[in-house]
């Protein structure tokens, strides 16, 4: 592998890192967040996010150390640049925190699907079958997440609103939950 090469595979290394850090530990104050034990089935998600997270962290960091990466400064770089990106999205008081709990995590899998997409294509482009085997394990995790983050959020946001007020449409959420679907379905 050349040295520009070399240097791309780090990079992109280093942010998904600093990507997956920042979401296991957004989501972890999450799950120690009481206003999420209201919703059942939630904290099993968060669980799993946090847990897959510092699992690929670990093979992350071991690919990161093979390839001679000085995951230090490149890290701190990464965490500086994806942090600005979620920090806006995690620990703001709000007036229905859980519903937007659950959008920023899907924007969050989203972005993580994403950068394995793109660490994909690198290691693939590149000729790297460790690297290609990584994020092929982090697509696979991160994209199921969105799908049942997707499919829990509609009666979140319908138990929040229903304790404002009784809802005028007390099937909204199975009637969102099945438009989304199509929706994704749709896509395919």
């Amino acid at each position: 592998m050349n040295e520009q090469h070399q240097a791309s595979l780090k990079q992109y290394v280093n942010d998904v890192i600093a990507l997956e850090r920042d979401i296991a530990n957004a989501v972890q104050i999450q799950i120690d967040d009481e206003s999420t034990a209201k919703h059942p089935g939630l904290r099993g998600i968060l669980h799993v996010i946090v847990a897959g997270s510092e699992e690929r962290i670990v093979l992350l960091k071991s690919l990161s150390e093979d390839e001679g990466a000085s995951i230090g400064a490149a890290l701190k770089e990464g965490i500086t640049a994806m942090a600005g990106t979620l920090a806006g999205l995690y620990g703001k008081v709000r007036e229905h925190p859980v519903s937007r709990m659950v959008r920023d995590d899907l924007i969050a899998m989203d972005v993580s699907a994403t950068s394995y997409g793109m660490l994909l294509t690198l290691g693939l482009a590149i000729g790297h079958s460790r690297c290609v085997e990584l994020a092929t394990k982090g697509l696979a995790a991160s994209t199921p997440l969105v799908m049942q983050l997707s499919d829990i959020l509609p009666t979140i946001v319908c138990n929040e609103l229903a304790e404002d007020a009784p809802l005028a449409d007390p099937s909204a959420a199975a009637t969102a939950q099945a438009r989304i679907r199509a929706a994704w379905s749709a896509g395919g």
